[in-house]
């Protein structure tokens, strides 16, 4: 239960007079405080999650538009675009006029949207937030204007940066290390910020100039300039803030957390990488705070004048000397919100959030700004810390989560109860999980991208770099719960099929790159296409006092297991099961493995020599079922216990013609029959990749089929969505799984006309096969991404 503060009533009469805020973002949690005290207040977020309905229980209102529609897209995920779509304008008419939009900062989307519209958000206008306070060329020219120091520097164009100049920078600071800051970035978290020890570092910084670039072609921004400064080493603090009439209003110092590798905020070509707070690691001495107090007026009372509002955040390095330097200015909501208002409220102050919606609101408010001065003196013992993917690169959660209140008890992650605001945790060891959890699997995940929150009673910092014991070990076992794989992303040619991946259909439709592509995949879930495993796993039943050979399904194959086995002493063929093989065995099977899959036209070795020895060192015994002729090895399975579970993991045989069923199918059998002498109730026969007729052939699905293997999705794949937008890469028909439900399905696309005999490919436990014309198929798919 939320214990509210009771505002003195120069700022309670003004908010209850207020017309409907309308908070705005891609999840609702940051824009819950405003609703606790202003009595018309909604929020409208994108996201579908927990969050949703925990924040209801706290009797506000929320609109997802993903609950409205769950496959509605929507990029980036800004509040213009929040607002401006067909749902979201929906309900805005059915509201009682007039309102206005709560925001973490302007865009020019949300700026348009609401010229057209006749409506007003709160906040200040992007060419002032950006160009005169978020600019960081701006903020240090501002800086010496007011009288403050800024830290030592140049500021040049990017061009002019060479590694001779680099060297002299060096030189005249004194010092090797130095840190590069892009002037026009106005993204937070580090994102345009390196630290550079020497002149080959200018490379990592180049590559993220052009990356940068590339991500702004065709758009206003420009990148052109860089801040050249020393290396300061210290603390990274902030100070949160609020611009008002009566004066600005400062609360005390935070520590920031940056470059923790256990939350994925160690980046490439990045340095400062924002993870999160801690205000209990370090209480700061009265002339730090002094210091930053001055810094935070005298900027706050300058942009004042100059016509910026409301909240703001400064970034602070505390060098070892107790020097503060301002470093930038966040413009904006900054992500100390909404955990900071929590914390004011504790404390009995009131929330900076409702002096930032009064002062855009232009409300006959009054407050003592003297008595307000007690904001930065407050000591605060909370800390959070943001997760993020680990994987620089696209990747989906296959896990999940319930966002709530949980602890570590016995060195697991256990759930204790719901929850939504700092009030629900009642002590130190216990932990908040909040905005945006992954309640469902296949959270998809943007390169190192944020996933959710984690709030905290007390400390999460041991040292400026380091993170407590106990908070990296509950860190630990959300990642192990989340099992984030890595997924593919952008255009890849397999074997001359050109696909390409996309996080969103909305991203595939604007890729440039969409009419060469043969295929689509899309990460994200569609009310279109087919949404199929990436891989699939092959399992089968052993039943115990049931001979292997009345086990497997097909009639056919069990007379040719039979004929063929009569075959093996009159061929000299000699199939031997070794229960753990050694190096040498392994080498002698691994150069005919290589030279059958060489030999194959889309055939790609995955084994080198040093396989069997990786596999022991984690602990794993290796087993083969190898035939012999002359005393060589012709064939063989390769297997090992995954999970209780014994498979073969890697399987190849030479063709012999007096076979009728084939030397693999005598391998597959005699692993069957050991696998069952030694006591296993279920095998796995590996995993393939989900493209039958490109990928891997057709006739290897109705091999499994006829073995009574069952399909299932591979325990580490991640599921896509397919589109096929040209069919002549492919031969006649391709086959895979789709998931309906927690149920596959069988797919056959194919060119030919005739009636396929579905039944010869339709695995044991798959239930339902459809057959589909490759050029109708290909028809609705173009329609859908490219007209």
């Amino acid at each position: 239960m939320v214990n509210l503060i009771n505002l003195p009533e120069g700022v309670a009469g003004a908010v209850g007079k207020s017309p409907l805020i309308i908070g705005v973002g891609p999840s609702a949690w940051p824009r819950i405080i405003p609703g606790l005290f202003f009595p018309k207040y909604k929020i409208i977020s994108y996201v579908d999650c927990l969050d949703n309905r925990l924040i209801r229980g706290l009797g506000l209102s929320v609109f997802s538009i993903k609950e409205e529609d769950p496959y509605f897209e929507i990029s980036p995920e800004s509040p213009g675009r929040i607002l401006d779509n067909e749902i979201s304008l929906k309900y805005l008419r059915s509201l009682e006029k007039p309102f206005v939009f709560l925001v973490y900062k302007s865009s020019l989307t949300l700026e348009k949207f609401c010229d057209r519209e006749g409506w007003k958000f709160l906040g200040s206008r992007r060419d002032l937030a950006e160009n005169f306070v978020e600019n960081k060329k701006t903020f240090k020219e501002v800086l010496r204007k007011i009288g403050l120091e800024s830290i030592p520097g140049e500021n040049i164009p990017i061009e002019n940066l060479t590694e001779e100049k680099l060297v002299y920078y060096q030189k005249i600071f004194g010092q090797e290390k130095l840190v590069l800051q892009l002037a026009e970035m106005t993204y937070g978290g580090g994102s345009g910020t390196l630290f550079v020890n020497e002149p080959q570092g200018l490379n990592e910084f180049s590559e993220r100039v052009i990356g940068i670039r590339k991500s702004l072609v065709g758009k206003k921004k420009k990148i052109e300039t860089v801040n050249v400064t020393p290396f300061i080493t210290g603390v990274s603090a902030s100070i949160t803030c609020c611009a008002t009439k009566y004066g600005v209003l400062t609360g005390p110092i935070q520590t920031q957390i940056i470059d923790i590798d256990e939350v994925g905020t160690v980046l490439s070509g990045r340095s400062g990488n924002f993870a999160g707070h801690d205000w209990s690691f370090r209480h700061y001495s009265q002339d730090i705070r002094d210091q930053a107090i001055k810094i935070a007026e005298r900027f706050g009372e300058y942009i004042y004048q100059e016509g910026y509002k409301g909240i703001f955040g400064l970034d602070l390095i505390i060098d070892k000397n107790g020097h503060v330097w301002p470093v930038e200015c966040n413009p904006r909501y900054t992500d100390a919100f909404p955990l900071v208002s929590m914390l004011q409220i504790e404390k009995g102050l009131i929330p900076f959030d409702i002096l930032h919606c009064l002062e855009h609101l232009e409300s006959d408010y009054r407050i003592d700004i003297n008595k307000m001065n007690k904001y930065s003196e407050q000591i605060y013992e909370a800390s959070q810390i943001l997760i993020h993917s680990k994987i620089d690169g696209a990747s989906v959660a296959l896990g999940s989560l319930s966002a709530g209140i949980y602890k570590m008890r016995k060195n697991k992650l256990e759930y204790l109860r719901s929850g939504i605001i700092l009030t629900d945790l009642t002590s130190e060891d216990e932990y908040l999980f909040t905005e945006r959890v992954p309640d469902k699997s296949g959270r998809v995940c943007y390169p190192k991208g944020r996933i959710f929150r984690i709030v905290k009673r007390g400390g999460m910092l041991a040292s400026e770099a380091k993170l407590k014991g106990n908070v990296s070990q509950l860190i630990s076992q959300i990642y192990k719960k989340l099992r984030i794989v890595e997924a593919n992303s952008g255009l890849k040619d397999n074997h001359g099929l050109k696909t390409l991946f996309t996080y969103k259909l909305l991203g595939a439709r604007e890729d440039l790159k969409l009419g060469s592509c043969d295929m689509v995949n899309v990460l994200g879930s569609t009310d279109s296409g087919f949404r199929r495993p990436y891989k699939i796993c092959w399992r089968k039943d052993l039943i115990d006092n049931v001979p292997i050979i009345g086990q497997i399904r097909s009639k056919r194959a069990r007379k040719q297991i039979n004929s063929d086995i009569k075959r093996l002493s009159l061929l000299g063929i000699e199939i031997k099961t070794i229960p753990e093989i050694n190096q040498k065995e392994f080498s002698e099977w691994l150069g005919i493995y290589k030279k059958i899959i060489s030999s194959k036209e889309k055939g790609f070795v995955l084994l080198d020599n040093n396989w069997l020895k990786r596999k022991i060192e984690k602990g794993k015994k290796v087993g083969a079922i190898f035939a012999y002729r002359n005393g060589n090895i012709i064939g063989g399975n390769v297997f090992f216990e995954v999970n209780k579970i014994l498979g073969v993991g890697y399987g190849v045989s030479e063709k012999i013609p007096e076979f009728t069923g084939g030397l693999s199918l005598l391998l597959d059998y005699f692993f069957l029959e050991y696998a069952q002498k030694a006591g296993h109730f279920k095998v796995s026969f590996g995993q393939d990749t989900n493209l039958y007729g490109h990928d891997l052939s057709v006739g290897l699905l109705a091999y499994k089929a006829k073995l009574g293997f069952t399909p299932f999705k591979a325990n580490k794949t991640y599921s896509v969505t397919t589109y096929f937008l040209n069919f002549e890469d492919f031969d006649d028909s391709i086959m895979f799984f789709s998931e309906e439900g927690n149920d596959l399905e069988l797919n056959v696309i194919t060119k030919e006309r005739n009636e396929i005999e579905l039944r010869a490919y339709l695995p044991q436990g798959i239930k339902r096969g459809n057959i589909f014309q490759s050029d109708k198929v290909v028809k609705e798919h173009r329609r859908l991404l490219l007209e």
